[in-house]
């Protein structure tokens, strides 16, 4: 039975083949008798799907890649890494100020710009931005004077929208010391005596000295900022000195140092001893000529400190006399000789002196209405109610053999065109105003063509007080008899 049914099988297939084999002869038969099949017609409501052709291979352009192309990764791209930024090399100080710090650094390659820092090393511990630069250089200021400054620079570059800091460099460094103030010599003769302000930040000072017209040595070095003082004996008379004297300080080895402050001395300009009185609510100043003195500065305090003195008055005599100071309170002097010859000035040193203020005249009140002689200065002031109308100088009587005497006196009488006598002598004056019976007055002397110092040395009058007649008449008519004549 199975049998059978397998051959029955097997039948059936060559049957089928042979049916697909007649179908095949009966299609190109066809087409070589050229017979013509059957025209298809298409109507509106009737659309012939197209046939759909597979090509046997798809085009390249439209064919789907059965791998990734390499220049399409599967994974998100790596990101750029961010750019270094190297170190600022060689950051020197170009200038040495004491109140500024000029930085110069080296390019960095690729840098936008660089930051500066400073710290006071003195004072701080934190550094702080100073300045944002473009350029390779940078002048710190305003700097305190005499401090020690550290610095770091760094380059910088910017990447896409942030700022990239490289590593800072460090510079260490100080600002100059000030300027030595203050620098006053004292005495002189052959010793000479100098000082200075302090500078609290000094390691010390520097002297240098020029002797005559040779050359500048440093001459002295004084460590210690609290030493402001130098003494240097066997000074010679009438020799210049020229000294200078600097600030100085160490740091990082290396010694910075301030400018100088300057002087010149001569040997031998010191300051005069010098008489000092109070009459009339002034004060009088009377001192000795100095060899090497052309002329005299005259300073005036109403303090001891020594930087509180002003110059009143530059004179060549021998005197000076103030005007009307306040009564009661006390002031401060000094004379000090100046040597002046073509374009060399030489100041000399000086000494300091007080003296209260006192209105009365050998312990007695005078009033607002007086006449005021200095035997020691030839000069003679009258006041009428507190008001200065004549200022003169005068010949008084010969030194040592007809002196005028000295003391409070007044006017006794006053007498016009008369004739004074005594042994050897009969003058005519046009104004005489007798204050010590008629031994001794105020009149005019036509006979003398000088008045003033050192006149009466030699050549005084016999004792009266002899007076150019400009001034003798302006006294004669503006003061009365009775009025105070104070002679000193």
């Amino acid at each position: 039975m199975k049998g059978t049914t397998k051959k029955l099988i097997s039948m059936l297939l060559v049957f089928a083949l042979a049916l697909t084999a007649l179908s095949a002869v009966g299609f190109t038969a066809a087409e070589a008798q050229d017979t013509q099949p059957e025209e298809t017609v298409i109507t509106e409501k009737e659309d012939l799907a197209p046939v759909a052709v597979e090509p046997t291979e798809a085009p390249t352009e439209a064919a789907e890649p059965t791998v990734a192309p390499t220049e399409a990764p599967t994974e998100a791209p790596t990101e750029e890494p961010e750019p270094t930024v190297g170190r600022v090399k060689n950051l020197e100080r170009d200038s040495f100020e004491s109140d500024s710090c000029l930085l110069s650094w080296d390019p960095v390659e690729g840098a936008d710009g660089y930051y500066v820092y400073y710290l006071n090393a003195d004072n701080h511990k934190n550094f702080s931005r100073f300045a944002t630069v473009r350029t390779t250089s940078c002048n710190v200021k305003p700097l305190r004077q005499g401090t020690q400054y550290h610095f770091k620079v760094s380059a910088f570059v910017e990447y896409k929208g942030k700022i990239i800091e490289g590593e800072q460099t460090l510079k260490k460094t100080a600002t100059q010391p000030a300027k030595v103030t203050g620098l006053t010599k004292w005495r002189s003769s052959d010793v000479l005596e100098m000082e200075w302000d302090r500078n609290e930040k000094a390691t010390g000072y520097r002297i240098y000295r020029t002797e005559g017209s040779g050359r500048e040595t440093l001459y002295k070095t004084i460590r210690g900022y609290k030493n402001t003082t130098y003494t240097e004996s066997g000074i010679r008379g009438g020799r210049v000195y020229k000294y200078r004297v600097k600030a100085f300080r160490e740091l990082y080895d290396t010694s910075y140092s301030s400018d100088a402050a300057s002087m010149t001395f001569m040997g031998g300009l010191c300051g005069p001893d010098y008489s000092i009185t109070s009459r009339l609510g002034r004060v009088n100043l009377t001192w000795y000529a100095n060899p090497y003195a052309t002329h005299y500065e005259i300073y005036m305090s109403t303090t001891s400190s020594n930087s509180g003195f002003v110059k009143q008055f530059t004179t060549p005599r021998l005197y000076y006399n103030t005007p009307k100071l306040t009564v009661g309170k006390t002031y401060y002097f000094r004379v000090r000789p100046i040597y002046k010859s073509g374009s060399t000035l030489i100041e000399g040193t000086s000494n300091k002196k007080s003296q209260r203020i006192t209105d009365r005249a050998y312990g007695d009140y005078v009033g607002d209405t007086y006449i005021e002689i200095s035997i020691d200065q030839q000069h003679m002031w009258a006041y009428k109610n507190g008001r200065q109308i004549a200022s003169t100088e005068v010949v008084t009587g010969n030194q040592y053999t007809a002196d005028t005497p000295k003391g409070y006196y007044e006017v006794e009488g006053k007498s016009r065109n008369i004739y004074l006598s005594g042994p050897g002598y009969s003058s005519f004056v046009s104004y005489w105003m007798a204050f010590i019976g008629t031994s001794y007055g105020i009149h005019d002397a036509s006979w003398r063509s000088e008045f003033g110092n050192p006149i009466y040395k030699g050549n005084g009058s016999h004792g009266c007080v002899n007076t150019p007649y400009s001034a003798v008449q302006t006294i004669y008519n503006n003061i009365p008899s009775g009025t105070p004549v104070i002679i000193y």
